[in-house]
């Protein structure tokens, strides 16, 4: 009967967590009040926090037999999370719920997997999302003539590239081509785990884009563009760098991976905006030098006077 059951089992939602806890109750509460006609399981990579994430995730286990919290001896790092998530996972499908996100649409299981049923040519489908600043606590509807067009399709060169932003926890991932595709042992030193999934899916089946929104994404907590320490910057996309340079090896139809170009989109630009959310105007400058993007933020950086001037408007629209 066990067996039985695990085939039927249709979606496996993977939550990766760390230092969560003030937000992981949410997001398991709103994954068990998905509305489905189908069996579901979750999967709880809790990294190995400090703080009582875990303690959480344990509590809802024993409340939930299709609760499961994956033992971490050791920190894997969010994309090792996530690869050892997806290879104990059980599910047709593989689901994303990151431990400080939350599903508002109760039918987002059931309406992602009956597409993905009626379309056996996708291998991942996802959905718009409402954003959440978190110093403000203000929630911004999703809509999708401010989305505007997103590619569909075969659309590999156009995600590599940067075109395609889906957010993780709105999508819904074809498990077999996962486990048949993805190389999971490399997963450990990448900085993200959706990017390089759907530039890998991406060479196999099609991506489709539902126009609803399903997801709320929080932004506001630590990140790129607020921390102090620059170095951490570039250690990251040193990181991403590395990460994009193996997929261009796994494809190289893909063409040659340009160095400098990758530095001068995705360094310098980033660094510039966490030198105005630290208020640091000599290594702004230092930055705009370097940003070949040449938009607003970089011809502000010139001066002190219009370095503050768009620091203010900067905090404003944040």
């Amino acid at each position: 009967m066990k067996k039985e059951q695990e085939k039927e089992l249709m979606v496996s939602v993977v939550v990766c967590t760390y230092n969560q806890e003030q937000w992981i109750g949410k997001t398991l509460d709103c994954i068990l009040a998905q509305e489905t006609e189908y069996p579901s399981e979750i999967v709880i990579g809790e990294d190995k926090g400090t703080d009582g994430t875990l303690a959480i995730c344990q509590k809802y286990a024993t409340e939930h037999d299709n609760i499961r919290v994956l033992d971490r001896p050791k920190n894997l790092g969010l994309a090792g999370n996530f690869a050892d998530c997806v290879q104990q996972s059980k599910g047709k499908y593989v689901m994303i719920c990151d431990g400080d996100d939350f599903w508002q649409n109760p039918q987002k299981m059931q309406m992602q997997v009956d597409f993905m049923e009626a379309h056996p040519e996708c291998v991942a489908c996802h959905t718009g999302s409402d954003t959440l600043r978190e110093n403000t606590g203000k929630i911004i509807p999703y809509s999708a003539e401010r989305k505007g067009y997103v590619p569909e399709g075969m659309i590999q060169k156009e995600i590599i590239a940067g075109k395609e932003n889906a957010v993780a926890s709105t999508l819904c991932l074809r498990r077999e081509t996962m486990i048949e595709h993805v190389p999971f042992d490399k997963y450990a030193p990448f900085p993200c785990n959706d990017w390089p999934t759907l530039v890998i899916l991406s060479a196999y089946g099609e991506i489709r884009y539902l126009p609803v929104s399903t997801t709320t994404y929080r932004v506001g907590q630590t990140s790129l563009t607020n921390l102090k320490n620059y170095d951490s910057i570039r250690r990251f996309w040193a990181k991403s760098k590395a990460m994009t340079e193996y997929m261009y090896e796994l494809f190289p139809e893909l063409g040659e991976f340009k160095d400098g170009f990758y530095f001068d989109n995705y360094v310098y630009h980033p660094l510039l905006m966490a030198a105005y959310s630290n208020d640091d105007w000599k290594s702004a400058k230092e930055f705009a030098k370097k940003d070949p993007k040449k938009k607003l933020a970089t011809l502000c950086a010139k001066t002190w006077l219009t370095f503050k001037m768009y620091r203010l408007i900067y905090k404003l629209r944040k």
